[in-house]
């Protein structure tokens, strides 16, 4: 597995131009998502630590693009991950926004859970599911097709988060406490060494 590491991924944000409110959202989905992989691993889950703060770091790797093109940010992140060869991370990019579920009863995947943490990250603040649907639903949600999908989205998410925390000593709000963490960047340095 080949996966950047934290300074290749700060470059590579950089040289793609991502701008400084999308690269602080980042950093707090990488957050959520590791302090959840650090805890999933205690439990036995085989989950890679660099592949889940990488994952949460460049998710929205070419959402700023996306805004004036329309294109899918998740499938363009995912291509460009590819071309700097990084098959792993591009995987679990391209799924940020439409999680293809593993299978009842097999291990969690990065996909998963850095997936769950960009539905607990509005903007650049750490919210519950409720919260962040509620502003998806309110930014995207206008026509009845896209409700829909919000919705469904939402429900599939929920299901998630019981999976996720079903063997974690704590609940989802514990990660609220996240929002005080003021240096993203040491905690990904001390828990990735």
């Amino acid at each position: 597995m080949r996966v950047p590491s934290l300074e290749e991924c700060y470059r590579i944000l950089e040289e793609e131009g991502v701008p400084p409110h999308i690269l602080r959202h980042s950093e707090k989905v990488a957050l959520v998502a590791a302090f959840l992989a650090r805890n999933l691993r205690d439990l036995g889950e085989p989950l890679s630590l660099p592949l889940v703060v990488a994952g949460g770091l460049l998710h929205d790797l070419t959402k700023h693009r996306s805004l004036e093109t329309g294109e899918n940010h998740a499938e363009s992140a995912r291509r460009r991950l590819l071309e700097r060869g990084f098959p792993e991370v591009a995987e679990v990019v391209g799924q940020h926004i439409f999680l293809k579920p593993g299978p009842p009863g097999t291990p969690l995947r990065a996909e998963e859970v850095v997936y769950y943490a960009d539905k607990r990250v509005r903007h650049e603040e750490i919210v519950s599911l409720k919260e962040r649907f509620q502003d998806l639903r309110e930014r995207y949600g206008r026509r009845p097709a896209s409700w829909v999908r919000i919705w469904r989205l939402e429900e599939l998410t929920k299901l998630l988060e019981r999976r996720l925390f079903k063997r974690l000593p704590f609940g989802p709000e514990k990660v609220l406490e996240l929002n005080q963490v003021e240096d993203v960047k040491a905690c990904f340095t001390a828990w990735l060494s």
